[in-house]
């Protein structure tokens, strides 16, 4: 059997209690099995996050593997939010229509601090049948998604500039905009009123220094936000004690 690889990403957005040990933390590696045996076509591939050693199921998302697929099958399990205190281990699975065909019989341990590649060998399990995936919790619904904000002042100071700084956040909770002189990028973390952005990153061009200057603040801003408040059209970004920090109003284009 010839040796193909499989690149798709397999993401999962993870909620978790507890003290945070990590941010962001993707896990990689590889899943193959010894068996000489084709895939057969629909197959999928299922990485889990589980909690060790009772093996909880954390969170964890599927790929479909390509009609050329072939192991080993690379993947990347992208951890968007904190982890709490470990350990933690990974369950690889390929499966088609509703049975397992390939498992590793043990979780393999993994540590969110050093997320190094995990190799994972998997052994065939025929006519086992499926647990239904874990999934993510859902998306909050609001007012605040899908719609893009200007920036109308920063710390109460009004903004300068043809081309103001916006805000915008999709449903994913992905939000990004302009920032005065740069596009910026962040994710978002929304539950009610409260909302945190993570560190944002941003393109590298340069302006006048008060476009420069105004840029910083607003990014520093976000960095400081924990909740909002819309009336109407228009939007507040607050900080921990309820002061706002940024003032928007509802693109009406």
């Amino acid at each position: 059997m010839s040796v193909l690889k499989l690149i798709h990403v397999v993401l999962a957005l993870l909620l978790l209690a507890g003290p945070a040990l990590a941010d962001n933390v993707t896990f990689t590696g590889t899943v193959t099995y010894r068996e000489r045996i084709a895939l057969p076509q629909g197959a999928q591939l299922r990485i889990t996050l589980v909690a060790l050693p009772d093996g909880r199921p954390i969170a964890g998302a599927s790929a479909t593997i390509p009609a050329i697929g072939q192991v080993p099958l690379n993947y990347a399990l992208n951890v968007r939010t904190a982890l709490s205190t470990g350990p933690y281990g990974l369950v690889a699975e390929i499966r088609r229509g509703g049975r397992i065909l390939f498992r590793n019989a043990q979780p393999t341990p993994v540590d969110p601090a050093m997320p190094a590649p995990i190799d994972i060998l998997v052994q065939s399990v025929p006519g086992q049948p499926a647990h239904p995936p874990v999934q993510p919790p859902p998306i909050p619904s609001s007012d605040l998604l899908d719609v893009v904000w200007t920036v109308t002042s920063i710390g109460g100071t009004p903004v300068i500039g043809t081309r103001p700084p916006t805000l915008s956040i999709a449903p994913d909770l992905r939000a990004g905009g302009h920032a005065s002189c740069n596009s910026y990028f962040a994710e978002a973390s929304l539950t009610g009123n409260r909302i945190v952005f993570g560190p944002a990153a941003a393109t590298q061009m340069a302006c006048a220094p008060e476009l420069m200057a105004q840029e910083n603040a607003y990014l520093s801003a976000l960095a400081a936000v924990a909740g909002f408040e819309i009336d109407g059209d228009s939007l507040r970004l607050l900080d921990a004690a309820g002061v706002a920090l940024v003032g928007l109003v509802r693109d009406g284009n």
